[in-house]
């Protein structure tokens, strides 16, 4: 069994290093084949408007901008990375009651694509799965392969962890 300070540490390194390696993934596909990296500022704006009852936007980059949004959407999104890995490592480790694996970061990678899909986009207002965006092809399929490296990075940082 995992101690409580060996579960802590592997995941918070796991959910940051996964999280540096999607924002370093995103950067080379954008310098590859052109596919924009997220506008965490957009993010940020999305985030902010929650509190005040605005969860629905159509699209967000209409809806007025509020002060730190970048920096709030990139505080978000490494707070939600650290989730992201705490959610993996507790599922296998204690639900599941195996190590982690690449598979198994893979697959959850895989799964929690979801979140973008059926939240986020809409949330956004490109809708489920991107469906009203000018390519809605393009959301779904760069979450999928974002989550599922990013699944890969989580596998990574738990297994780097793991060495200290």
């Amino acid at each position: 069994m995992i101690s409580a300070e060996s579960f802590i540490l592997q995941a918070v390194v796991a959910g940051v290093l996964a999280t540096v390696a999607l924002d370093l993934w995103q950067r080379l596909l954008q310098a590859v084949t052109g596919v924009p990296a997220a506008n965490w500022g957009l993010i940020g704006r999305w985030f902010a408007y929650i509190p005040r009852g605005r969860l629905i936007h159509r699209p967000i980059a209409e809806t007025a901008a509020v002060p730190g949004e970048a920096a709030i959407g990139w505080i978000m999104h490494y707070l939600i990375g650290v989730a992201y890995g705490f959610a993996y490592l507790g599922l296998m480790v204690f639900l599941l009651e195996r190590p982690a694996t690449l598979l198994n970061g893979l697959v959850f990678g895989a799964a929690s694509v979801v979140i973008p899909w059926f939240i986020m986009q809409p949330g956004l207002g490109i809708g489920v799965m991107g469906r009203l965006a000018p390519k809605p092809w393009m959301p779904p399929l760069v979450a999928l392969v974002n989550h599922v490296l990013y699944g890969a990075a989580l596998y990574g940082g738990v297994w780097l962890a793991a060495q200290v």
